[in-house]
């Protein structure tokens, strides 16, 4: 009865919470790179100062920040690792919050700092699927885990890039950043990344620091601002340098235009592509290289793959698509963990050939949700 009684009050916590979009801005991206983000940092200041805090303060990354600081955080550095206007950017954001813009590098950079087998933040995380319907539309689904959900959660952003007031590329950041790792260029394709964890942090340290790669968000950055067509993304992510391995999701704007690219940090290990006639109408990607099984208590592909399954190509549409990467409940007797769990931040589903159908929730019942599963 105790456990019931708990299980209740969990479903109710949930409930009464309730997900919820995130706040929408746009950055002007004629304006002057340093003050493109003003307004932003004006508004969310509290909020993205105490979110820093809370992840810089635990005990994991504490230790790691003064060496950070120094190695990735001085001018000739952050310049690589945010190439362009983006370090531009990030000094204005800086400016803004009253910290030094060491910190903003290494938050645009702490993927390739902690994303590595041997790091204290190693973790699975995310879950990625590119799907193409009956009718030939393309749809793009993701969820983003990590760990320090309830802080980051606090200040996600869904973030207009406008060009001569025509919006160019939408991104969903963690507060006022210019880099990112889920967004669609309008009328081109969607892009996503899910964490690969290979080799050790001092192997990424040497690729930043002694081959001056930039930062993988960084890059994402730079082709949904400079690449125009599906095809020339691939081409893009493809032949990347990199300083951590990566899985890189991406969704076009016509039929079989899908791929899910395994990317080491010098090559592409694996390219994998939508191809209906040959009945892959879909891929998913969580955090394990696709021809591989997944970790037992980790298994997020299979729950994804029977829902995929189960609605069908005739059937699936970014609702859908938002039924199936909202999945709660899963055969925990066979290593499956839901799609949705306590450590999502948000969830995205987008099209890139229809920027009315983009749409980011704040997860915030995914935890209470697991933890009555778990319970039952």
């Amino acid at each position: 009865m105790r456990s019931l009684g708990c299980l209740v009050v969990l479903l109710q916590l949930s409930s009464a919470l309730g997900d919820f979009e995130p706040p929408r801005v746009s950055v002007d991206l004629e304006q002057e790179p340093e003050h493109r983000w003003d307004h932003v940092v004006a508004e969310y200041k509290s909020k993205f100062l105490s979110a820093i805090q809370s992840v810089f303060e635990d005990p994991r990354i504490k230790p790691v920040l003064p060496v950070a600081r120094t190695l990735i955080g001085n001018e000739i550095e952050a310049k690589r690792l945010l190439p362009g206007s983006q370090y531009v950017e990030a000094r204005g954001i800086a400016r803004g919050l009253g910290l030094d813009v060491a910190d903003i590098v290494i938050v645009g950079a702490f993927y390739d700092v902690f994303a590595a087998k041997h790091s204290p933040l190693a973790y699975k995380a995310c879950t990625g699927v590119v799907a193409q319907s009956s009718a030939g539309e393309i749809i793009h689904g993701r969820n983003l885990d990590y760990p320090f959900a309830k802080a980051l959660a606090d200040v996600v952003l869904a973030v207009d890039f406008k060009r001569n007031g025509t919006t160019l590329f939408t991104a969903v950041t963690i507060g006022p950043n210019p880099n990112f790792d889920t967004a669609a260029r309008w009328g081109s394709f969607s892009v996503t990344q899910d964490e690969r964890d290979r080799g050790g942090i001092w192997t990424n340290l040497l690729d930043m620091l002694v081959r001056g790669r930039p930062a993988v968000f960084s890059r994402i950055r730079q082709a949904v601002e400079t690449v125009g067509t599906f095809d020339e993304a691939v081409s893009f992510f493809s032949n990347l340098k990199i300083n951590a391995a990566s899985y890189f999701i991406l969704g076009g704007t016509k039929p079989g235009e899908g791929a899910v690219l395994t990317c080491d940090r010098d090559k592409v290990a694996d390219a994998w592509k939508l191809d209906a006639e040959a009945g892959r109408w879909y891929l998913v990607e969580t955090n394990y290289d696709h021809y591989s099984p997944p970790a037992r208590l980790d298994d997020r592909r299979h729950p994804i793959q029977r829902a995929m399954n189960a609605t069908g190509s005739r059937k699936i549409s970014a609702d859908t698509m938002w039924d199936v990467i909202s999945i709660r409940g899963v055969n925990r007797s066979a290593g499956e963990r839901p799609p949705l769990n306590s450590d999502t931040i948000y969830s995205t589903v987008m099209q890139a050939s229809s920027p009315e159908s983009f749409k980011t929730v704040i997860r915030t019942t995914g935890g209470a949700a697991e933890m009555a599963v778990m319970m039952v």
